[in-house]
């Protein structure tokens, strides 16, 4: 194998994939390996840690057609330091990788691409598209409410389903939940939802998912088998396992009678929050919540340390309360959405509180209330 690639290209193929290989694995160290395959005008690169994987090309200059897998680590930290434009590696004898650029030299141990476990393939004959920024958005807006807990199974991965929006036309709805606090975004797409027996997509790899259609213009087309899902960018195909786990049925939980309607300005209502929050230091960073008619009084207070006081302007339909919550779940909402005002539905001391836009439908949040001592 012999090929000539722009070090530039090469960086940022080794750095997409270095989220989708074992960092330590001691089992199989093949997975903490990229596996390379050069032919034609293409570099295949692929990166497993069994539960997802990165399959990608970029375009190269093939002078000698052949495959290897190398350490991803090393790899990608060789061709970062490396000063040069062009980047060009050779197979050596015993499964040596050379990689030369200027005056820098090179060689890594690899092992035979036989021992790089092979990707099952996937029926996409069914499949879905939508758009990368409509992704994007959805996945921002639930990513943070999937429980980062493993062993809380069903919880640790997000639901996808099919709805039918305002005008009757499909809609994808990404659903998580920790226990605590659930949100949902929608957005409407194109094709076939075929989801099997299961539907759970686990966190990490909605994360690396998110992160490589950041900034793509292109569609994203996403499939669904019985155990797996894949999702296919413009240069890069994902496969992700999914949890053999089943989602709760949400919609129980969601409040469908409110006894009071809050209105505030989303920033001015954030920043007061991000304030208040420096002293919210206890496990369920919880802030007390005081409404009235026009009012909202934020306080937190840690025994040790000192208390804060802000207020924000509200427009409240119902009569004054004071709550508790957990001050970073609400931050986190704020900080997805991007209306101007946010609406804040409230029934009793120890209800749910429901969080939305006023201006769009396409998105819910559900923060339970903490108690205040």
């Amino acid at each position: 194998m012999e090929f000539i690639i722009a070090r530039d290209t090469f960086l940022h193929a080794l750095s997409r994939v270095s989220g989708f290989v074992e960092k330590k694995s001691q089992n199989n160290s093949v997975l903490s390996s990229v596996l390379l395959q050069a032919e034609g005008g293409t570099l295949r690169y692929t990166g497993t840690d069994k539960m997802l994987t990165l399959l990608g090309s970029v375009p190269a200059t093939v002078s000698r057609p052949g495959e290897i897998a190398v350490d991803a680590g090393y790899l990608l930290n060789t061709v970062k330091s490396l000063a040069g434009d062009t980047v060009r590696c050779v197979l050596l004898d015993q499964q040596r990788l050379e990689v030369q650029c200027g005056t820098s030299n090179f060689r890594l141990v690899g092992q035979p691409a036989s021992e790089f476990p092979v990707t099952p393939p996937l029926d996409q004959s069914r499949s879905l598209r939508i758009p990368a920024a409509s992704l994007s958005r959805l996945l921002d807006q639930t990513l943070f409410s999937v429980a980062s807990d493993d062993n809380r199974y069903g919880l640790n991965g997000a639901h996808f389903e099919q709805v039918s929006g305002a005008d009757g036309s499909p809609y994808l709805r990404i659903v998580a939940t920790d226990g605590n606090r659930l949100s949902w975004s929608q957005a409407p797409f194109s094709g076939e939802l075929a989801i099997g027996r299961k539907s759970l997509v686990p966190r990490k790899g909605l994360a690396e998912v998110r992160r490589l259609i950041e900034g793509a213009k292109a569609d994203v087309e996403i499939a669904f088998g019985e155990r797996a899902a894949v999702v296919r960018l413009e240069d890069c195909t994902i496969h992700v396992r999914l949890l053999e786990a089943d989602f709760p049925d949400y919609r129980q939980v969601l409040p469908s009678t409110f006894k009071r309607k809050a209105v505030a300005n989303r920033v001015d209502l954030q920043e007061a929050l991000k304030r208040v929050l420096i002293f919210a230091q206890d496990s369920s960073r919880s802030v007390k919540f005081a409404f009235t008619e026009s009012m909202l009084t934020l306080t937190s207070r840690k025994l040790d340390a000192g208390e804060s006081k802000e207020e924000a302007s509200v427009d409240l339909h119902g009569e004054p309360i004071t709550m508790g919550f957990n001050g970073r779940f609400l931050l986190d909402v704020l900080g997805v959405l991007d209306s101007t005002m946010v609406v804040l539905e409230l029934g009793d001391t120890l209800s749910p509180c429901l969080v939305k836009s006023p201006d769009s439908g396409d998105a819910l949040f559900v923060v339970m209330p903490v108690r205040l001592d």
